[in-house]
């Protein structure tokens, strides 16, 4: 399908917080800039815009278009105040949902003067939905679970009710550098996306949010809390490794593990010999160990020592 630009995000499979985000062909040369993801964002939020991605990784229409030009989309506050101003003439999302989980989204574009995305665009779009999520999903899962290799201790930024970082520790500077998409140039803007988006929904849900990330050298955990105090809307972001017990639900989501398998894996996290498991959930030796077989084919790992360390 031709289009002169695409914004791919992958989402927590939990709470679809940010956890993925690049861009490529299109939005640099057209100064694609942070200031617009975020207004998408947060029009989506007060529920301003006509495609919302809630509503399509929700419902059964995953694509929505919106064109310049086309009389129904005459008011809409993403062309007005996104699309038109970046030099873009048509925008259409996808939402990437698979088995009623939400797994991502994805944004293409076409510069203004371009054809518009047509409906017969739009139906093959939604054939798509599932496979592209599929293949987000396998994009993840295909890195075997190790141990983290990020050595940076835990940052703190501070992210005001503007959206921007109004304080950080020097290893939350370096925590958001890695963050940064690869494609991204690298200053303060793009620095702070994925921590903006954390602070974002920490102050939707009026206290905390939380979002696994994953990277090739490791996990990485990001927990939003709001400050109490004079600075209303602030929100500290905290930036670390993944703990095991962040990031167990996530990974057994990511990897396809089993409820029960989930379950073995969070007796494992504490240490538990193969006979005491199969005695505190009434199973027998063998199908623990049947279970743990499983976990390691599907997270890549060879033993139980392992799958400790990979989510230690």
């Amino acid at each position: 399908m031709p289009h002169d630009g695409y914004m791919p995000a992958g989402l927590d499979p939990l709470n679809r917080a940010s956890c993925l985000f690049t861009e490529e062909h299109g939005y640099e040369e057209h100064h694609y800039s942070e200031a617009a993801a975020r207004r998408l964002a947060l029009d989506d939020a007060a529920g301003a815009e006509r495609h919302p991605f809630e509503r399509l990784v929700e419902g059964p229409a995953k694509v929505g278009v919106v064109s310049l030009g086309a009389a129904r989309y005459r008011h809409s506050v993403r062309l007005d105040n996104v699309s038109v101003p970046e030099g873009l003439g048509s925008e259409m999302r996808i939402g990437l949902t698979r088995a009623r989980v939400a797994w991502g989204g994805l944004i293409l574009v076409r510069e203004r003067g371009s054809r518009p995305f047509s409906a017969a665009e739009a139906a093959h779009a939604q054939t798509l939905a599932e496979p592209l999520a599929a293949a987000l999903k396998r994009f993840v899962a295909r890195t075997p679970l190790r141990p983290s290799r990020h050595s940076l201790s835990p940052g703190v930024a501070v992210v005001g009710a503007d959206g921007k970082v109004t304080s950080a520790t020097p290893s939350a500077h370096e925590w958001m550098r890695l963050l940064a998409p690869a494609a991204a140039s690298v200053d303060e803007r793009d620095l702070t996306a994925t921590v903006w988006n954390v602070a974002h929904l920490a102050r939707r849900a009026g206290g905390q949010a939380l979002s696994r990330v994953p990277t090739r050298d490791g996990w990485i955990a990001l927990h939003g809390q709001l400050l109490e105090g004079p600075e209303a809307g602030a929100v500290a972001v905290t930036i670390q490794p993944a703990p095991g017990r962040l990031l167990l639900p996530a990974v057994s989501v990511w990897y396809g593990i089993t409820t029960r398998g989930r379950t073995v894996m969070q007796e494992v996290l504490q240490s538990l010999p193969t006979k005491h498991i199969a005695r505190r959930l009434d199973l027998s030796p063998h199908t623990v160990n049947d279970h743990l077989k499983a976990i390691y084919r599907e997270t890549g790992v060879n033993s139980r020592e392992e799958l400790l360390t990979g989510l230690a």
